[in-house]
Formats: C-alpha cells, structure tokens, sequence
C-alpha cells in the first residue's frame, strides 16, 4: 500500500510536449462527441508494421489538404505511390479509408448538428499530467469491476504481486500515453463491412465475438485502424459481459470462404498483443471454425509466436457440432449453421444520443459521487488490510462500499461515455444489464 500511495501521488505521463518519435501528440475529437475511453488517437508501439499506416504527424497535416492527398500504399506490395498516378482510383480508396465521422460528414446532413465533446478526466487531473490513482481509477470502474480487473492481473502474473503491480503501471501508462480514454477514430469501412461483431452469448453467459475473417483485406485500411477498431471492440465488450466469468469474452473466428487475400499476420500479431499485454484474462476461449489446408499452414507459422496462455485457450473446430460445447446452437447464427436469425448491419451515431456529455453540472454532481465512492472504498480496503485478526470483508463495510462504487460508476457513465453500436441496436440500455 505504500508503494501505490507514493506512486499515485506522481504524474503517470507527460503528454504536453513530444510524442516517442518527436513529434507532437495528434489529438482529434471526433465530431459525434465520442469521448473518453473507447479508443487511441495514435499508435505508435507494439512493433507491428506500418504498412498501409499513415504516421499520426502525416495524419494531421493531409487534413486540411483532402487528407491523404500525398500517399497511400497499394493493395499487395505496400509500396507508396505518387497520387497523381492513381487517377480515378482516389476518390474510391478515400472512401474505403476514411473514419466514420468523415463518412458522416461526407454524406450526412446530421454531421451538422453534431458537436465534439471534449474530454475531461476524472479526479481533476488535466491531459498533461494524469495520476496513477485518475487512470488507475477510471479503467478499473469502467472495465467491470474493480475487485475483478485486478484479479486479471494477479491470475495472469500468477499471483507475483510486484510482477502485477509493474503490469498494471505498464498498462496505464500505455492507455495514458495512447489517450485510451479520449477519442474514437473508428474506421468506417471496417464498421460497416460487420468484420467483428457480437450478437450473442457462450453457455457461460459471456458474449461471444464473431470475426467474420472473409471480409478482412488488409488493404482496405491501415494497421492504425485496425488497432483502434480491436481496442474499442475489447473495450465494448465489458460493457456486454454480464456473465460469471470476470468479464471474459468468447471470439469465434469463422474462417468459412477464407482466400488469401484474408490473410492478416498484422490484425492475429496486434489481437495477441492486446490480449497478452494490455487485457489479461480477458480472452475465455477462442474458437476457430475453420477447414480449410490454407489456414492450417498458416496456423503453422503463426503458433510458435503465441504465448502458451492464450494457445491453451484456442480450439479448433470443423463442424457446428463441434462448437456446441462452448455456444447453444440457438445462439449461433444461421451463418455459421445455428439457429439465431441476426443479420449485422452498422448504424451512424446520432447527434441526440449522447446528450448527457454536454450537460456539465450533472456531469460534475456524478462525479462528486463516484470520487466520495473510491474514497470510501480505498478506506474500507485499508481498515480491512490492518485488521490481521478480522479477515471477513463485510466486518469494515467494504462490500457495502464496492456496491456503492459500482452504483456511482454506472450513474457517471453515460456523462463520460459515448453510445455505442451495441446502444443503438439495443442491445445496452441505461435501465438495466446488456442483453444479447
């Protein structure tokens, strides 16, 4: 507890000046006011390959000249090429490439009612210097629940506290430092296209991810946005785990009509990397519905690269039947030989549905709230940890004061956050628990 006092009481991570490659942070607000925390401006880590990625300084700059105006890598060789070569091919890849508040406001009229929210974090601190206890705060009450996403951390470290509490700082210093709690830059194509989604749930009451595999083509969009698009997935999908398992999710990788054009090595190597690294424990099992030799061979080259964790959870499966352990055949979809009639489709946001970001003084009473809950809830962790002779949580109100947390949490949600697909299809509502 000393430790984490003196840390908490220091910066996490200076974002005011230059970003790891010199340059200054990019920070876009999007213009349908998505706000904090579904997904990063920038990417600029993790060693995957830039192929197709337009560097955040590149992105800034082509804005205000037709964005993109200079370069794009083609399809196969990633090359760049010149844009006065691609002729009547521009305006077709600008469309593939572009983000869905582009989109909105390339075809909408709605994109003139709509107005950026600015993101403000929690516990006063301002974007230049978030704490510890701000970030550590903010992700561990809107990633579940508190308790369970350490838990996460302590199971994946096997219970080596210094080795977890070194994850946890790593984590939050990625998200602080990846303004994983500001803005969502999604990419429209990739939202409309239905390459992952959720529609339904594991026989565990966990929600289970399709990744429809055969509408992925790497050329349709660049590693930044895939990133983003799998950051803001894993981030949802907390909002949808209302089942017994500590907010795991179920992926299903449906490999049916997979070509090599599907073939992704970036999109597998940046998942795995999530997973391990950032959001342990988040993974339950991960099933691929697959017959296909090309995968197979692929699947050779890509397993020595997988950390064993995440390989123990991967299952093969060739048949619908194989799948029923895991998924009732009445929640699998028709398309992947189930009994669930659910046909994807992407739905734009909508100027009035994020209507309570703007209201200031509500925003400002909730958090009030939720900054007394964690108070009341670290004193009662405290009382509890000095008390060598009373081990039962009830005896310090901490299981009253992780209630009362919870509550603050998910009244200051939709202050903070956006609404998402899953608002907008109904699948989560304010009223109640998320229901697919």
């Amino acid at each position: 507890p000393n430790d984490v006092t003196s840390l908490s009481l220091e910066p996490l991570v200076s974002l005011s000046s230059k970003d790891s490659s010199g340059g200054t942070p990019a920070r876009e607000t999007p213009a349908n006011g998505t706000p904090a925390r579904e997904t990063p401006a920038t990417f600029e880590s993790d060693a995957d390959s830039d192929r197709g990625s337009v560097p955040s300084t590149t992105r800034k700059s082509a804005k205000g000249s037709g964005w993109l105006s200079g370069w794009w890598s083609t399809p196969a060789s990633g090359q760049r090429t010149p844009a006065s070569d691609r002729g009547e091919r521009e305006d077709d890849e600008r469309r593939r490439l572009e983000t869905v508040q582009e989109y909105i406001a390339r075809t909408s009229e709605e994109s003139k009612r709509l107005v950026p929210v600015e993101f403000r974090p929690l516990f006063g601190d301002s974007l230049d210097a978030r704490t510890f206890r701000a970030v550590f705060w903010q992700v561990a009450t809107q990633m579940g629940d508190a308790d369970g996403w350490v838990l996460r951390f302590l199971r994946a470290r096997k219970w080596d506290v210094r080795q977890v509490m070194n994850m946890i700082q790593k984590t939050l210093q990625w998200r602080a430092a990846q303004a994983m709690d500001e803005v969502s830059m999604l990419h429209h194509h990739t939202m409309d296209s239905g390459l992952a989604f959720a529609c339904s749930v594991d026989r565990l009451g966990n929600p289970v991810y399709i990744v429809r595999v055969r509408v992925n083509v790497a050329r349709n969009r660049s590693v930044q946005a895939i990133k983003r698009f799998l950051c803001w997935q894993i981030e949802t999908s907390q909002l949808l785990a209302t089942g017994p398992a500590d907010g795991r999710v179920t992926i299903l990788f449906d490999m049916s009509d997979f070509a090599r054009e599907n073939i992704d090595l970036a999109l597998v190597r940046t998942l795995i990397s999530l997973l391990t690294n950032y959001y342990p424990e988040t993974l339950g099992v991960l099933l691929v519905y697959v017959n296909s030799l090309l995968f197979s061979s692929l699947w050779t080259l890509i397993s020595p690269f997988v950390d064993p964790v995440v390989r123990s959870k991967i299952v093969m499966a060739k048949r619908p039947a194989d799948l029923a352990p895991f998924i009732d055949p009445e929640q699998l979809p028709v398309e992947i030989g189930g009994c669930k009639e659910f046909s994807y489709g992407y739905r734009l946001p909508l100027a009035a549905e994020n209507s309570h970001m703007a209201d200031v003084a509500a925003r400002d009473a909730v958090e009030a709230r939720y900054v007394k809950a964690v108070d009341t809830f670290v004193l009662a962790t405290r009382r509890w940890l000095d008390d060598e002779g009373e081990p039962e949580l009830a005896a310090h109100g901490r299981a009253a004061a992780r209630d009362a947390l919870r509550e603050a949490a998910f009244a200051m949600d939709p202050y903070i956050r956006a609404h998402t697909l899953y608002h907008r299809l109904g699948f989560i509502k304010q009223s109640r628990p998320a229901s697919l």
